[in-house]
């Protein structure tokens, strides 16, 4: 069974399931819903705090993908396509709740570098990444998000995200230096 990689599958599999699921098929719908639902899972994990509000979201996700799938017209990929809805979600999400991330931030980031000798110092990192991406203003971010945990080229985000492609490069390497900054790093990341 064909599990999306980051490039297409051979043969057209993908596309004979978008197709068929498009005509209203729902087994082949679920298919897709079994192949990209880790992926989906994984950004919202990242970009949302609880479980509960992830279940949600992945199912709003998923429902609002069936809706619009008649309208899905191959000009970007389909994993590109279905995050872009993801992403939408997650903003409803956050207006929704109207709290700010900057209320999540965690002193990790100066524990981190204080504790580098520490056994435990790659998962202090982790936190401390996971601080620093918090702080970054939504737009980037999300950019961040879907380059390195979704896979998605910058091209695709643009798409996604309904941004021209320059600003969206823009919104990244900016991001890579706060990051950077944030974690002490001489280098970007």
């Amino acid at each position: 069974m064909w599990r999306p990689t980051g490039r297409r599958p051979q043969g057209g599999e993908e596309e004979n399931l978008i197709a068929a699921a498009q005509r209203g098929d729902r087994r082949a719908f679920d298919t897709l819903v079994r192949n990209y639902r880790p992926l989906l899972r994984g950004l919202l994990t990242r970009r949302v705090t609880s479980a509960e509000a992830v279940d949600d979201i992945l199912q709003e996700t998923w429902m609002a993908a069936w809706t619009k799938l008649p309208d899905y017209t191959h000009r970007a990929r389909f994993k590109a396509w279905l995050f872009g809805i993801a992403v939408h979600k997650i903003g409803d999400h956050h207006r929704s709740r109207m709290k700010s991330m900057a209320e999540q931030i965690t002193p990790e980031i100066e524990r981190t570098m204080t504790t580098q000798d520490d056994p435990y110092a790659a998962v202090d990192m982790k936190e401390a990444l996971n601080s620093v991406l918090c702080q970054l203003p939504d737009a980037q971010r999300e950019v961040i998000e879907l380059y390195y945990y979704a896979g998605l080229t910058l091209p695709e985000i643009a798409e996604t995200l309904e941004r021209n492609q320059n600003t969206v490069k823009y919104q990244f390497y900016r991001a890579h230096g706060v990051v950077a900054a944030g974690l002490g790093m001489a280098n970007a990341l």
